[in-house]
C-alpha cells in the first residue's frame, strides 16, 4: 500500500496548479498583445480622416490629416519623459486647423538641460507647413494622479499632464480633447519612443515558459520525495 506525505502533497499540488495557471495566463496575454498589434497596424494603414471627423468613437491610433498652421507661441513641455535613457520632455504645440478646430500636437522628444533653469532648444517648424499627417491619441486617466497642478501658462510651459480645459481657458481658445501625435516622417517631427504595449508578446511567452518550468520542478521534487519516502518505508520493514 502506497503511503503519501499528505502535507507535502497538498503543498506541491497547490503550487503545481498555480504555476500552470500563471503559465497559461501569460500565453493568453501573449495572444491578446498579438491581436492588439495586428489591429493597430490595420488601423494605421487606413486613409487619414480630417479634423471634423474626429469624435469620441475615434480609436487611438487612427490616422488623421490636419490642414492649417502651427501656433509658434503656445508650446507645452510634458515633463518626466525618457528616450534611450535620456531624461527630457515631449513637445506639444498648438495647431489651428482650417476647419476652426484647435489641437495639441505631440511632436516628440527633446532632452532636458543640465539644470531645470537651463534654456531648452526647441526646434522650430517652418511657417509654410500647413498639411501634415498624425495619429489620434486619447489620454488615459490615471487613477493614482494627484490634484492638477496650478500652471501659469507662460510659454513654453512645463507641465506634468496636459489639462486641455485649463489650457483652453488660459488662451481663450476651444481645444479638442484629442492629442495628435505627429508621424515621424513629417516636417517638425522629433525623436519619439511611443509604445503601443509595455510588454511585448515574446516576453509573455518567456514568462510562460518560466512558470511551466517551475511547475515541472515542483512535480519532480514531489516525485523525488515521494519515491524516497517509499524506499525508506521498505528499509524500515
Amino acid at each position: 500500500m502506497i503511503r503519501l506525505n499528505w502535507k507535502l502533497t497538498i503543498f506541491s499540488l497547490f503550487f503545481f496548479v498555480s504555476f500552470l495557471k500563471l503559465g497559461f495566463w501569460q500565453l493568453d496575454r501573449r495572444t491578446e498583445k498579438l491581436e492588439m498589434i495586428s489591429a493597430n497596424e490595420e488601423l494605421r494603414a487606413r486613409p487619414g480622416i480630417v479634423a471634423v471627423d474626429i469624435s469620441n468613437s475615434t480609436e487611438t491610433g487612427t490616422p488623421v490629416v490636419l490642414n492649417g498652421t502651427f501656433n509658434h507661441e503656445i508650446i507645452l513641455l510634458l515633463d518626466n519623459k525618457t528616450l534611450n535613457a535620456v531624461v527630457g520632455f515631449e513637445v506639444l504645440q498648438l495647431f489651428e486647423d482650417r476647419s476652426g478646430l484647435n489641437f495639441i500636437v505631440n511632436r516628440g522628444f527633446i532632452p532636458a538641460g543640465r539644470t531645470r533653469s537651463a534654456e531648452l532648444k526647441i526646434p522650430k517648424i517652418d511657417g509654410s507647413v500647413e498639411l501634415f499627417l498624425g495619429n489620434v491619441y486619447k489620454q488615459k486617466p490615471n487613477p493614482y494622479a494627484l490634484e492638477p497642478e496650478r500652471v501659469d501658462y507662460k510659454f513654453p510651459q512645463i507641465v506634468q499632464k496636459v489639462e486641455v480645459p485649463e489650457l483652453s481657458k488660459a488662451i481663450d481658445k476651444q481645444i479638442s480633447p484629442f492629442i495628435i501625435r505627429l508621424k515621424n516622417n513629417q516636417v517638425g517631427a522629433l525623436p519619439r519612443g511611443w509604445q503601443l504595449i509595455n510588454i511585448n508578446p515574446e516576453k509573455h511567452q518567456a514568462y510562460a515558459v518560466q512558470w511551466f518550468l517551475m511547475s515541472l520542478a515542483i512535480l519532480i521534487a514531489w516525485l523525488s520525495f515521494t519515491i524516497r519516502f517509499k524506499k525508506d518505508e521498505r528499509n524500515h520493514k
